[in-house]
């Protein structure tokens, strides 16, 4: 079973309306931006890469993650900064690194509701951000903070889900993994079934797919 991640499916399935969302992103970060939704660890359980290619390439040989000041601000605090106000010193010079590929001005946006921290990097190539930008955008990062927490309570898969889930993970079939919880094939779907219900799939490998992207399984 080939699991794939359609990210902007995901995305609508938390943000009302998130083409446009998307849109206004894009209007304000003419040099990209990068949405992180369910940060734990550095890692988020949802990210959306719209910085460009080159730079990401870049960020990913020269491993500037944990040398990147943006990096640490939505992992530690809360709010809203403009890269230039960082007011302490880096190591690696990520920053300048990062202006020659068009992130010359930028900010970051962190919010955590209910132990769900999320956050919003977003650049551009011509000048700084606007306060009304600037308060815009937190506006949305809190929302959309509050709604990827909401959607993660409600989803509330039992164990059993999880486990049928999981035995799917690594490509076996129905009947062997049915047979590997020892359970009938009918009962192995209705733990399915129920499972793909929460999760708002519209099939198994949708479903198994969805729960690999939020870290369920």
């Amino acid at each position: 079973m080939a699991i794939l991640v359609d990210k902007q499916k995901m995305l609508a399935l938390v943000i009302p309306d998130y083409e446009r969302e998307l849109e206004t992103l894009e209007a304000i970060g003419n040099s990209g931006f990068i949405l992180g939704l369910g940060l734990k660890f550095g890692k988020p359980d949802f990210a959306l890469n719209r910085y460009p290619d080159a730079w990401t390439k870049k960020y990913e040989e020269e491993n500037y993650f944990f040398g990147d000041p943006m990096v640490l601000w939505p992992m530690t605090k809360t709010g809203k900064v403009r890269w230039s106000e960082w007011p302490y010193p880096e190591g690696l010079n990520v920053m300048a690194e990062a202006a020659k590929h068009g992130l010359v001005y930028g900010a970051t946006f962190a919010e955590v509701v209910a132990g769900k921290r999320s956050f919003l990097s977003i650049a551009r190539y011509d000048r700084e951000l606007s306060d009304g930008e600037m308060d815009l955008l937190m506006t949305k990062v809190s929302s959309w903070s509050s709604m990827f927490a909401s959607y993660w309570k409600t989803i509330g898969l039992t164990p059993a889900e999880v486990s049928a889930l999981e035995s799917l993970k690594n490509g076996v079939g129905q009947d062997e993994a049915a047979q590997s919880l020892n359970i009938s094939r009918s009962a192995f779907r209705q733990r399915l079934t129920s499972a793909q219900g929460k999760l708002r799939a519209s099939n198994t490998t949708s479903a198994v797919a969805r729960a690999v992207q939020m870290g369920l399984i």
